[in-house]
């Protein structure tokens, strides 16, 4: 395997595939931050229409034959593809992060409650790496499938994750009015939460790379 043909094939999917509205999603999740009562996750969840869009343009563009015809072996092509969304994904994460921390502080000068959801804590990103972890196992593999329904296969990935990001968060804020170490934002609390953190980003590494083996898989068997 090439990663200079993996990285090569990134780029083609980011100049190809990824609408200009993506960037919009970004704003959104930053901007939702500083909303005081708001569930947190729903501006996380805004960029599954994004990456819905990538696949939605991959068949409309026929890039899988397209891919299937470039000098370059098609598991480098699936891995790029996941790369592209785990990136995506990973990016959006990371350019919330001295948003949450400005929204954090902003929100407890004012001394509101999150009555519709967590705090913006080390535990909602880890819910989130979880949700989108659900949602790449069901959608990629799913891209290198015969039949591949895109509007569907988004929709259970949406599903999905909602149910596991959005029920799991209910399982921490609600429970003892919301004072379990994992709703919490005090110093002492943040480095409690750090290995959950952790946990969560290994399983979205590990599920994305059994989503990696199973696409590539279906890939090598395709007739082209």
């Amino acid at each position: 395997m090439s990663f200079s043909n993996v990285k090569n094939l990134i780029r083609k999917d980011l100049s190809l595939l990824l609408h200009p509205t993506a960037i919009m999603f970004f704003v959104l999740a930053c901007g939702m931050m500083f909303i005081p009562v708001y569930p947190r996750i729903v501006g996380f969840f805004y960029v599954l229409i994004a990456i819905m869009n990538i696949f939605t343009l991959d068949v409309q563009g026929r890039d899988h034959e397209f891919s299937g015809l470039l000098p370059v072996q098609k598991r480098e092509s699936v891995l790029a593809r996941v790369l592209t969304v785990s990136l995506y994904e990973l990016t959006l994460l990371v350019l919330t992060v001295p948003c949450a921390f400005l929204a954090s502080r902003f929100i407890s000068n004012t001394g509101l409650e999150n009555a519709a959801g967590m705090r913006i804590n080390i535990t909602l990103y880890a819910l989130v790496l979880l949700g989108y972890a659900v949602y790449n196992i069901i959608v990629i593999p799913g891209a290198y499938h015969k039949q591949f329904k895109v509007q569907f296969r988004s929709f259970l990935g949406m599903l999905a994750f909602s149910v596991v990001s959005f029920g799991i968060e209910n399982l921490v804020c609600r429970p003892h009015g919301g004072k379990l170490f994992l709703n919490g934002t005090s110093r002492a609390e943040l480095l409690r939460q750090l290995p959950i953190l952790l946990g969560a980003l290994a399983v979205f590494v590990i599920v994305n790379a059994i989503a990696y083996f199973i696409a590539s898989r279906r890939y090598e068997n395709a007739e082209i």
